[in-house]
């Protein structure tokens, strides 16, 4: 079942302001998420909370909650040390 996504403030101006090539990377792992939020390439943001998980795929992470029909993007960030870091 594919959930609906949201995204936080800080995590949609994340969105809006990537360069298109950084942006299709970071809505296909956001897709993939919807898709199956418990994937194999998953984990827990914390020990003892279980809602709250995290991905990271080549140079993409992104933190997300996941409820029963949504995951809420919480923050998302594009490592790159060739052209810096990111900062919203």
């Amino acid at each position: 079942m594919k959930r609906h996504v949201e995204f936080t403030e800080r995590a949609g101006r994340l969105r809006d302001c990537l360069p298109p090539d950084d942006r299709q990377d970071l809505m296909r792992l956001v897709n993939e998420i919807a898709e199956d939020p418990y994937g194999p390439d998953t984990h827990l943001a914390y020990i003892n909370d279980e809602v709250t998980r995290s991905v990271w795929c080549e140079s993409v992470k992104v933190d997300y909650v996941v409820t029963w029909w949504t995951v809420v993007v919480v923050d998302a960030d594009d490592y790159d040390a060739e052209r810096g870091f990111n900062v919203v």
